[in-house]
């Protein structure tokens, strides 16, 4: 038998044994998949689970394009734009941090992105598994993410690998990508439709990983070609089908994403210096004021500002992008705030988020209110 699967059956039954145990008290599982890799990645051998946890950040990202598609972005409300403009005011602040630990342009903008990019996939499980999503702050928060998501991928387009001529070939496959879904779309919808479960799936497949390849041939981040073929994906209608489809596969990988994420970081951090930590911390609470205040901008009460602000604190996909490519543009700094950032703050906003009403009613008492005088008669 393959070594591979000695190795898959070990990790699968240690993120079991961790999934059952948060379950039983009501908690998401990410933050333990995390833990599950730190404590014991050394003694798995990680590397022969590939490429499974590639495939599953992919798909990851594929699932997070499907939440971009054109009905949800005409669906961004104003005050979803109103609260990220506070928001991508960590940018600036991130970049002037970066500029003052001593890195150049390119390294403060990639820390930049690590410090201002909350985590979509993870705030849209917590806020599913935690039945929130009806709550007024849930819709700001998801616009906010949209539109840091957004954000995020120009940034990795400029900055992944090939500059401006990364770029602009990033740019030139989007529009045609984008032209063809236009002109082809209703037809391919009509012929999906007509199609077995088993081939959609092997298609989706073979699109998601295909468009990841072209885009780093082109020079550009993996990660924006599976996010733009989830996006095309959503505008052919196709957002439910591959949602029930692909969300099995993508758990597992995910789950073992994050599990080698966690046995990785003990060898990125050998010799962890003072700046990677006050650089996370700082990156962690610069965005909090911003979030409260953007609330204040959407028209949120005080108690769901607060609720707002403790929702975007997850880091996760695209910090693991963005260090990847940093660790590869030779700023190990950077890569090690960023992934930082993920170990600190998806155990800590799985905690913040499932607490914001306790943490609401204990910040935020309310004065009580005057009693009326009584009536005289």
């Amino acid at each position: 038998m393959h070594p591979s699967v000695e190795a898959f059956a070990l990790a699968a039954g240690l993120l079991a044994l961790g999934a059952a145990l948060v379950h039983r008290f009501g908690f998401p599982p990410l933050p333990i998949y995390l833990l599950t890799g730190l404590l014991v990645g050394q003694r798995l051998p990680v590397e022969d689970l590939e490429p499974l946890p590639s495939l599953g950040l992919l798909l990851l990202l594929f699932s997070v394009g499907m939440e971009f598609g054109p009905d949800r972005l005409r669906g961004l409300s104003g005050k979803a734009v109103q609260a990220g403009f506070y928001d991508a005011l960590a940018l600036p602040l991130g970049f002037l941090l970066g500029l003052l630990a001593g890195l150049d342009l390119r390294g403060a903008a990639l820390l930049a992105g690590a410090i201002y990019v909350s985590s979509s996939a993870v705030i849209v499980k917590l806020i599913i598994d935690l039945r929130r999503a009806a709550n007024p702050e849930s819709e700001v928060v998801l616009g906010v993410s949209v539109l840091e998501d957004l954000v995020i991928l120009v940034l990795l387009a400029l900055l992944g690998g090939q500059g401006l001529h990364g770029f602009l070939l990033s740019l030139l496959l989007a529009v045609v990508y984008l032209g063809l879904a236009r002109l082809l779309g209703p037809h391919l919808a009509k012929v999906m439709e007509g199609l077995s479960d088993e081939l959609v799936l092997l298609l989706g497949a073979a699109f998601t990983t295909g468009t990841a390849l072209l885009f780093q041939m082109a020079g550009a981040s993996v990660g924006l070609g599976a996010f733009l073929a989830g996006s095309l994906a959503a505008s052919l209608g196709l957002r439910e089908r591959f949602e029930r489809l692909f969300g099995p596969v993508r758990d597992l990988g995910v789950a073992l994403f994050f599990l080698v994420v966690g046995a990785s970081a003990r060898d990125l951090f050998q010799g962890l210096a003072p700046a990677v930590v006050i650089l996370a911390l700082l990156g962690l609470l610069v965005k909090l004021p911003l979030n409260y205040l953007g609330g204040a901008r959407a028209g949120l009460s005080r108690k769901r500002r607060l609720y707002s602000a403790l929702y975007l604190v997850p880091r996760g996909e695209f910090n693991l992008v963005l260090g990847a490519l940093a660790q590869a543009q030779g700023y190990p700094l950077v890569a090690q705030v960023a992934v930082l950032l993920v170990l600190l703050s998806v155990p800590l906003g799985a905690l913040l988020i499932r607490f914001a009403p306790e943490l609401g009613r204990l910040l935020l008492r309310e004065a009580p209110k005057p009693r009326r005088p009584a009536r005289s008669h």
